[in-house]
């Protein structure tokens, strides 16, 4: 499907309003219940402006899917993957501790990225959320490519089924934490995260790591 989409003529401060409106929508309702309306109203543009630079609602998911691939990718720009076998596991946790501060502080980019994983699953792997999924877990996929590589990471199963087990405990744990977005406290919230870095990285060591030397 091709989507028409004009964006390169709409000033910074416009688009900012309208993907912000459109990421709070699609984290409150879904990318399926969100109302193209009420995503123009709540970014106060004129309708007729908005339906020039994107024709429909898919248009502009979209674009909304490309920001957040492109503000969550910026977490690791400066994050180098390990060149030894020792170094495998102090960079896991570094990219869990990136990952948890960049969902703590962007709550509302959070859920939509939680959507994005539950929602992907439902399509069968196909279209624009697969798309943005595989981008969202593009770091970790590498990671643990390369510890496979280093003999970090387990070789008695094919790599594509510990990604799959990863992306599914990564899943299972944020259901509890973004899934029940927005919490009073924050500083609860940001307890919450904690406890899903740690535990995270501890039963990625016990999933991952080679039996020989468990």
């Amino acid at each position: 499907m091709i989507f028409i989409v004009r964006q390169e003529r709409l000033d910074d401060a416009k688009r900012e309003r309208l993907i912000d409106a459109a990421i709070e929508e699609f984290a409150e309702r879904g990318f399926d219940a969100a109302s193209y309306n009420r995503i123009i109203e709540k970014s106060g543009l004129s309708k007729g402006s908005v339906y020039y630079y994107f024709e429909n609602k898919d248009s502009l998911i979209a674009t909304v899917l490309d920001e957040i691939c492109k503000r969550f990718q910026e977490v690791f720009k400066s994050l180098e993957m390990p060149t030894a076998k020792d170094e495998y596991w102090s960079v896991a946790w570094e990219y869990h501790e990136r990952v948890i501060m960049f969902l703590s502080e962007n709550p509302i980019v959070a859920q939509v990225m939680y959507r994005i994983s539950k929602e992907d699953a439902k399509a069968a792997n196909s279209g624009s959320l697969c798309g943005a999924h595989r981008r969202l877990v593009g770091f970790m996929d590498d990671l643990l490519i390369r510890g496979r590589e280093l003999g970090a990471v387990r070789s008695d199963l094919p790599i594509e089924v510990l990604q799959r087990v990863m992306h599914a405990a990564g899943e299972a744990l944020s259901s509890e934490i973004v899934g029940a977005y927005p919490d009073t406290d924050k500083d609860l919230w940001r307890a919450k995260f904690e406890r899903f870095m740690v535990t995270m990285h501890d039963l990625s060591k016990r999933m991952l790591t080679p039996e020989e030397v468990v």
